[in-house]
């Protein structure tokens, strides 16, 4: 008898062991046709742009920056086919157009060796000397936390998680790399800032 109850607690116990592992492979599928349905129906913020690629071509459309695609940054065109991702390491540069009040203004983003993402150009002083920062839109004389400063080739986060924002963390750097005091208030504007470079 004893064996007969054993032997039937056995085979529940596989049976429900079988079940559990088939019950959770369905729900992993389910969960991975959700994730695949929003990232496939996310609403990213594309703009008319030109693509520079690293052997010279140059693509126009309508462009979205930053994005991973198998495991690396890529660009996404948007064509009437659907979307086309291209590898943020076969890109030169993106130039952003933003048109606002009948006017043109063009941004540009960079590749920069050694870092995966595209960097936005927010002022270039000279060939040795320039501000980016990672803001996957055009210039609107706003920046975000994610500032970078070049200088003599090379790229230096400033982002201090304790300040008040992107123009402090500016403002520090220009006051430690120069020894001098300035406050928000002596700058008016952010291309008065930046030209402290």
């Amino acid at each position: 008898m004893t064996s007969k109850i054993n032997l039937s607690i056995f085979v529940l116990l596989g049976f429900l062991a079988f079940n559990t592992k088939a019950l959770a492979q369905d729900e992993n599928l389910d969960l991975f046709n959700q994730q695949l349905f929003f990232y496939s129906n996310l609403d990213y913020d594309f703009y008319d742009g030109e693509i520079t690629m690293k052997n010279n071509e140059t693509i126009n459309g309508f462009v979205s920056l930053n994005h991973i695609d198998n495991q690396q940054y890529a660009v996404i065109l948007s064509t009437e086919d659907g979307c086309i991702y291209i590898p943020n390491e076969d890109v030169s540069s993106v130039t952003l157009f933003d048109i606002n009040k009948g006017e043109t203004t063009a941004t540009k983003f960079v590749a920069i060796e050694g870092y995966d993402k595209l960097f936005r150009e927010l002022y270039i002083k000279d060939e040795d000397s320039a501000i980016y920062d990672l803001l996957e839109a055009p210039y609107d004389s706003k920046i975000i936390n994610d500032v970078y400063i070049k200088e003599n080739n090379t790229l230096v986060s400033i982002d201090d998680f304790w300040t008040s924002g992107p123009k402090k963390d500016i403002i520090n750097y220009i006051n430690e790399r120069d020894n001098t005091d300035f406050k928000r208030k002596d700058f008016k504007s952010l291309n008065t800032l930046f030209a402290k470079l």
